[in-house]
């Protein structure tokens, strides 16, 4: 196994199925990236434990990680294992009185519940070796156009954010019936939603 960390976490608009790509890489190689596609909502869930920020809500993968660190002796390490047909596999190594119990996931939940952790995130080194790509050039060459891991981080972030602000106040609207709130609200979310295809 090789221990990795998140390098960067880009969205792809232009891709046949648009959405975020996080890029692992080892420490102290930074000539090959280990590409792996996420979802929105995960790709928020890895910025918001990258920039160590809590909402005033718990959000599942919070959630998680208190119920992994409450009933069971804490998560030792997450391993992306394997890769079938295209499709990463991998497993959170739990501690427990027997030693260690090994948990499916997908590699994006594993990741964020790392991160809330601050656990090792390894890679076996066959995946490692089959799906990484060549990075051009080294990151201290890399165009200064391209957005710096912060700032990708920060975006991500504030967008997950706003969207729990707005999330919060569309169900505040419907719980006191105030429904024209409610659809200004909507429209709101939507218009999020088409801003983060666009961007």
């Amino acid at each position: 196994m090789i221990e990795v960390i998140v390098k960067n976490i880009l969205f792809f608009a232009q891709a046949a199925a648009p959405g975020y790509t996080l890029f692992l890489q080892t420490r102290d190689d930074d000539e090959r990236s280990l590409p792996i596609v996420v979802g929105q909502f995960e790709a928020q869930a890895i910025a918001l434990a990258l920039e160590q920020i809590n909402l005033d809500r718990p959000m599942t993968h919070d959630l998680l990680s208190q119920v992994i660190t409450n009933m069971t002796e804490g998560l030792d390490s997450v391993v992306i294992q394997k890769l079938k047909e295209g499709t990463f596999y991998a497993e959170l190594n739990v501690k427990n009185e027997e030693g260690i119990e090994k948990i499916d996931a997908r590699p994006s939940d594993a990741i964020a519940l790392a991160l809330r952790a601050r656990v090792p995130i390894k890679v076996s080194r066959e995946v490692f070796e089959e799906a990484s790509i060549s990075m051009p050039v080294a990151s201290e060459q890399m165009d200064k156009s391209e957005p710096t891991l912060a700032e990708n981080v920060s975006e991500i972030t504030h967008r997950a954010e706003l969207r729990f602000d707005l999330e919060r106040d569309l169900r505040e609207a419907i719980l006191s019936e105030d429904y024209e709130k409610a659809a200004l609200i909507r429209d709101k979310l939507n218009a999020l939603s088409l801003s983060e295809m666009r961007s």
